[in-house]
């Protein structure tokens, strides 16, 4: 307790310094909150946004001829529905979506018919959308081109295929393919073209990202294929590698930047507990020479260090939470609503601070500890 008192009555003696430590450190774990939660925003960010280009895996039936599958943009084969259930239990790909696509006329204009089933998620997990299309039975969703050249509106009946339908929305203009897809739920397009049961493809996300070196493609093979023999799998590589690049290039910023900031801001903390040693001098000589042993001189500067150390996490992950919540929005629009102060930050930020502070002040303290108390008190 005696030590206690003696490291709070210092603290509060000489409070600039104490401040200053405490903004020290609360500088660096501010930063270190603020890099971690903008790397994870980033990460949501990407995924949002590759989530809403497209699904980059593709399982295909074992027949199917791929010159005409490239030409044509679908298989012209099907494949047992019942397969979806065969891998939503596995590692490498998540979001499937079970579908059937055919390219059909449609009052004289060429359309790309798509029947979707709702997303299957491994663990039953739910999410948005990721084709942000979901069609109940009994209605359609148009893509631009085909509302425009055809008339159609939301809410409009329209028949197709010798049946009606209601238009529950149409998509606006993307400049691909997309424009010209109506979609259906797959068990109404099943119907319409009498393949009950049946499938052409399944799409889903892949859900892990390779190191550099590594064969992504012969990974999602090596998963998916034996759950589903003689089927085709391909990826879409230039979507799944920029979700790659992406979450590398935050990973690297935040490797990169995190010591920097711990360098820095050590340095200042162990300026700080120099000027704090030798402003402390004939107080170090005073209690050596009452008794105190280096032991309790060395607890006396790393203790300050630490309860200091403590104040500085504590109001860094604060101020880091604060800024990364105030300026997140701006820089990651699509993961803002996600963004939050995750509690384990300040678990650890309470739990290292302190330690960073103390190993900060280490070699400070060791000059503390060796000064000989007769020179301190001569000189003063």
């Amino acid at each position: 307790m005696r030590t206690v008192r003696l490291i709070l009555r210092e603290a509060c003696h000489r409070y600039a310094t104490s401040l200053l430590t405490v903004l020290a450190v609360g500088v660096a774990a501010a930063l270190v909150v603020f890099f971690i939660t903008a790397a994870r925003a980033s990460s949501d960010e990407t995924r949002i946004i590759q989530r809403d280009i497209g699904l980059n895996v593709v399982i295909l039936p074992a027949e199917t001829d791929m010159d005409r599958y490239w030409a044509l943009g679908a298989p012209d084969t099907t494949m047992p529905q019942q397969y979806i259930e065969a891998v939503t239990n596995q590692a490498v790909a998540n979001r499937l979506i079970p579908m059937l696509r055919r390219r059909v006329t449609w009052q004289g204009m060429d359309v790309m018919l798509t029947g979707l089933a709702p997303e299957v998620f491994p663990r039953g997990k739910r999410e948005k959308p990721a084709l942000g299309v979901d069609v109940a039975p009994g209605s359609l969703v148009v893509g631009s081109e085909v509302a425009g050249t055809l008339g159609l509106e939301r809410g409009q009946a329209a028949e197709l295929m010798g049946e009606s339908f209601t238009i529950a929305r149409t998509l606006g203009a993307t400049g691909s393919d997309e424009d010209v897809r109506v979609y259906g739920s797959l068990a109404d397009v099943q119907r319409l073209l009498g393949l009950p049961g049946r499938i052409s493809e399944i799409q889903a996300l892949e859900c892990f990202c390779s190191s550099p070196g590594q064969d992504p493609l012969a990974m999602l093979r090596a998963e998916l294929e034996p759950l589903l023999p003689g089927t085709k799998i391909l990826r879409r590589t230039r979507t799944a590698e920029a979700r790659q690049k992406q979450r590398w290039m935050a990973d690297r910023y935040l490797a990169i930047l995190s010591p920097v900031v711990l360098v820095l801001c050590g340095a200042w903390v162990a300026t700080l507990a120099a000027i704090n040693v030798r402003e402390r001098r004939a107080e170090i000589g005073l209690l050596r020479a009452l008794g105190f042993g280096s032991p309790s001189v060395a607890l006396l500067f790393l203790g300050r260090s630490i309860a200091v150390g403590a104040l500085g996490g504590a109001l860094g992950f604060v101020l880091g939470a604060r800024l990364a919540l105030w300026l997140g929005p701006a820089v990651f629009p699509a993961a803002a609503r996600n963004m939050h102060a995750d509690s384990g930050l300040l678990l650890w930020s309470l739990l290292l601070a302190p330690l960073f502070a103390a190993a900060a002040s280490l070699i400070p303290t060791a000059l503390a500890v060796t000064q000989d108390p007769a020179v301190a008190l001569r000189e003063e």
